[in-house]
């Protein structure tokens, strides 16, 4: 990565995180204690829920399982489910 290029890569993270921080603090305001802010003020419909609930599985399938699985079977294993080594043929 040349010199520029890293300088556009900062750019673009450090306004990332300036918008983020932004619509936290614009969204922070609607929280008036710690149950709104956990449970959304009891306002989210069954669709919303599910959807955190899948997304929680999946990362905590994807920060603590695949690893192991990874470990156990090892890169060109069959417990991996990004196995490429029938491409390289």
């Amino acid at each position: 990565m040349t010199g520029n290029t890293l300088g556009w890569v900062i750019v673009a993270f450090v306004l990332y995180l300036l918008m983020m921080i932004a619509i936290g603090a614009f969204y922070a305001k609607g929280n008036n204690n710690s149950e709104d802010y956990f449970l959304g003020g009891r306002k989210l419909n069954g669709f919303v829920a599910a959807l955190s609930a899948q997304a929680s599985d999946m990362s905590g399938w994807l920060l603590m399982g695949l690893p192991g699985a990874i470990y156990l079977t090892g890169v060109g294993g069959d417990g991996w489910p990004s196995d490429f080594s029938s491409a390289r043929r």
